[in-house]
């Protein structure tokens, strides 16, 4: 069993305190960020019910987004644990909850209340729609795939004549993680500084609406919607840019565009730039020109004779953006996913070893480090509580009334 002493020394966050609440994707993510830089992060799961990472995925998505955490599992609504939690927040640094708008004042813990037990500290509010606006809004659960179609995300994919198309896997839970990383981080500096806390309300939808460049402005200056479909499978505004089957069935996206690149690639595939239809210092081959079907049918020439590999090792050649579309099979052996170290390996709690996804980015200086799996769920009660001051006698006392529970469960079905 870790113990606060044995967590290892490592990366640019050691010495800081995080304590997270939340489950699925989105907050823990913004967790996870923390432990994997070196930070203390305590992942506070209600002891009734489960965490649905544990099992989803038959368990591998908390080994990735739970690894470095501890667990403390403990009934923060019952008066005792009430009482806990308000002891544990003294000694951290930051504190992000995930949860129905409002749904942490609702059980008595204001940011005034929080501020009084610790007035540097940073809190994190994460939900769907955020704990203003709207009421009929703010009550609402937050799930990616509802998120993805409220903050028009989802409208944008697909093709143009078919219905909208979910967006896997889980990005608006991934853009709110980091936004609330950032966040986090940017209010802790602060708190160095001045000396006071700072909270934060991250409305799930509006980390979605913000990672979506200029669209909203287009919008917004001329009423013109961002069609369905741009990019699937092919651009339109160029041409020689979007998805192209190659010989051996398996598929690039190239993009060609500025006249450095265009030019390139009219004449790799055999075309004649400087002509009518291909215009010398045209910064794209326009998707409405004359020559927006001779050079589509030329480089569909070119893929029905080459594999994908064939096909992406020439355009690097020539400097020309493209790549094959990777599944995990062409991943998991891929030179350079190799050389950089993309994979990695670690120990779970109960005794296994695991591969997956290394830490981003690299630190030069203090790198990131993975010093264990997920755990089981409350396998750091014990630790915690008594690192905050509570006896084995009070623990034990918290385990008989069900405020403290541990059990072996890690995830999986």
């Amino acid at each position: 069993m870790a113990k606060h002493a044995d967590i290892p020394e490592f990366g640019n966050l050691q010495g800081v305190k995080v304590v997270v609440s939340a489950v699925s994707t989105a907050g823990p993510f913004a967790g996870e960020l923390f432990a994997e830089n070196g930070a203390d992060v305590i992942w506070l799961e209600p002891p009734r019910g489960i965490d649905p990472y544990r099992w989803t995925q038959d368990g591998w998505g908390v080994q990735n987004e739970r690894r470095n955490m501890r667990n403390l599992m403990l009934d923060v609504v019952s008066p005792e644990g009430h009482d806990v939690f308000l002891k544990l927040v003294e000694t951290a640094d930051i504190f992000i909850e995930a949860s129905r708008g409002g749904q942490w004042e609702k059980w008595g813990y204001t940011d005034e209340l929080l501020w009084e037990h610790n007035p540097k500290l940073v809190i994190g509010h994460m939900s769907g729609y955020g704990l203003t606006g709207d009421p009929a809004y703010v009550s609402l659960p937050g799930y990616d795939f509802t998120v993805n179609a409220f903050s028009g995300l989802m409208y944008l994919n697909g093709y143009k004549d078919g219905a909208p198309y979910m967006i896997q896997k889980f990005v608006t839970d991934y853009y709110a993680g980091l936004f609330a990383y950032g966040s986090a981080l940017a209010a802790y500096v602060g708190a160095l500084r001045t000396g006071r806390g700072e909270s934060f309300d991250l409305a799930q939808y509006e980390a979605a609406v913000r990672c979506q460049a200029g669209l909203f402005c287009k919008w917004f200056d001329k009423q013109v919607q961002e069609e369905r479909g741009a990019g699937a499978p092919r651009d339109n505004i160029s041409a020689g840019a979007g998805y192209y089957e190659c010989a051996d069935g398996e598929g690039v996206y190239l993009f060609t565009a500025g006249q450095s690149t265009t030019r390139k690639a009219v004449e790799f595939f055999g075309l004649e730039y400087g002509s009518d239809l291909f215009p010398e210092g045209i910064p794209s081959v326009g998707i409405e020109s004359p020559g927006a079907p001779v050079f589509d049918g030329a480089i569909e020439r070119y893929c029905s004779e080459h594999t994908a590999a064939e096909f992406a090792e020439a355009m690097a050649g020539i400097g020309i953006p493209c790549s094959v579309v990777m599944n995990y099979e062409m991943m998991e052996n891929h030179p350079h996913y190799l050389a950089r170290g993309t994979w990695t390996e670690w120990d779970t709690v109960d005794g296994r070893t695991v591969k997956g996804v290394a830490s981003v980015p690299r630190f030069k200086n203090n790198p990131s480090q993975i010093w264990r799996g997920c755990p089981s769920q409350g396998m750091d009660n014990d630790d915690v509580l008594a690192e905050i001051g509570f006896d084995q006698g009070e623990i034990a006392a918290f385990y008989e009334k069900g405020i403290l529970r541990k059990t072996d469960y890690v995830g999986g079905l």
